[in-house]
């Protein structure tokens, strides 16, 4: 259905008609992908009497959808692994994962990583006590040199920590660039020291 609406906008019996689907079947669709932000409704151009009906257009989201920013990333991998220590990647980091937290608060840790971290294309999970990511971009954005995306990450994760509220930080960071698999131990900072998180 997105390859078709690629050609212009179409009507809900144009898409089931491509997907090779029921309208039913492809209405649940579309409206997924217009609570996603991929498509919206518009009135159809009236062709005769009666009510118009409604036909479906990409937004500029959804027309990005098959864009490849591969190269680029792994370009500017390149400019930063030449000109950056890894400290310096760590403090970017830091200040992305404030800015992607949004507004400052205390905010559910849980729910609030993964949706950060999935806006940079790693898959977050947290549990017992720990972050970890799976299917790590690294190797494939950065071959000569993942460790750099495997700090910023964990600078992404500190900044996103702080911004939410938590009282944890980031202890211990194992990252494996072969398996595309990093986890990171959270402690709770209580005074001026810190302990490993309870779980």
């Amino acid at each position: 259905m997105l390859q078709r609406l690629r050609d212009g906008p179409a009507s809900m019996s144009e898409l089931a008609a491509v997907a090779g689907v029921h309208e039913n079947t492809a209405r649940a669709h579309v409206v997924a992908l217009e609570e996603g932000g991929l498509v919206h409704s518009e009135s159809r151009p009236v062709a005769g009497p009666g009510r118009p009906g409604l036909q479906y257009r990409l937004t500029s989201d959804g027309e990005r959808l098959d864009q490849d920013f591969l190269g680029l990333a792994e370009l500017l991998a390149a400019v930063v692994g030449r000109t950056a220590t890894a400290e310096q990647v760590r403090d970017i980091g830091r200040e992305w994962g404030r800015y992607l937290v949004g507004r400052p608060g205390r905010y559910d840790i849980a729910e609030r990583i993964p949706a950060v971290l999935r806006r940079l294309s790693f898959d977050a999970e947290v549990r017992d006590g720990h972050v970890v990511l799976t299917g790590c971009p690294c190797p494939v954005v950065s071959a000569d040199r993942p460790e750099l995306l495997c700090t910023l990450a964990s600078g992404v994760l500190e900044g996103v920590l702080a911004a939410a509220g938590s009282q944890q930080r980031v202890g211990e960071e194992r990252h494996d660039p072969a398996q595309r698999r990093c986890r990171f131990t959270l402690v709770e900072v209580a005074g001026s020291g810190a302990r490993r998180a309870a779980g």
